[in-house]
């Protein structure tokens, strides 16, 4: 796990989720160019686990994946993995919150994999959380969600020539957002993050910051 912009006691608290086969320092440099000082992030590590669709290879996943996200299959989805990781990330925060001697805003950020977990993670999990900004993924089918969960501001950003996670699949998995809370931008880009994307990841995170 890696922590940038450690602090005493932080106001906000980012937790950005890296993507199938990373591990926390893939995305080190980006949140480094964002400059955002007052900000502490938190980037953890998956656990190993066999990958069915990568024929059973020993890779960092949230989940386990039995094929290609172009046509996401919602007969299959891993429950139980994303359960997992889902209490991996919110023993992460609570532990963090224990700490703190103030009250702080929670933000969830994931490439690909890791931006399934973090909405599936904003919207099952009991914890509250401010903003959720989704790179390259799509949105799972949440467990035990409330009515409330629907008012998390979502930044949802991808590649209209994505080839691992298709855009109208993408879009399709975020079809029952409100339009109120939710943000979906596309970029002429494949399966990756882009400068141009970075203002907008920080424009979001300010804007949710001083947000009362």
């Amino acid at each position: 796990m890696l922590v940038i912009n450690s602090q005493e006691n932080p106001k906000v608290l980012v937790i950005w989720l890296h993507g199938l086969g990373a591990d926390s320092s893939d995305f080190k440099d980006v949140v480094g160019i964002l400059n955002l000082l007052d900000i502490e992030f938190i980037l953890p590590d998956a656990p190993l686990r066999p990958i069915t669709m990568n024929q059973g290879i020993l890779m960092r996943g949230w989940y386990d994946i039995k094929g290609t996200h172009k046509s996401i299959d919602f007969n299959y989805q891993d429950d139980a993995g994303l359960i997992s990781s889902m209490k991996r990330i919110e023993g992460i925060i609570t532990e963090r919150i224990k700490q703190l001697n103030n009250k702080i805003k929670i933000i969830l950020v994931g490439f690909s994999q890791g931006a399934a977990l973090a909405i599936f993670t904003g919207k099952s999990s009991k914890i509250k959380f401010d903003g959720i900004i989704s790179l390259s993924g799509y949105q799972p089918i949440t467990i035990g969600s409330n009515p409330f969960k629907k008012n998390i501001p979502i930044l949802a950003m991808h590649g209209l020539h994505d080839d691992i996670i298709d855009i109208e699949t993408a879009r399709l998995s975020y079809k029952d957002n409100s339009p109120e809370y939710f943000n979906f931008k596309t970029y002429e880009m494949g399966h990756e993050v882009i400068d141009s994307q970075l203002l907008e990841i920080q424009q979001f995170l300010l804007g949710i910051i001083d947000y009362d």
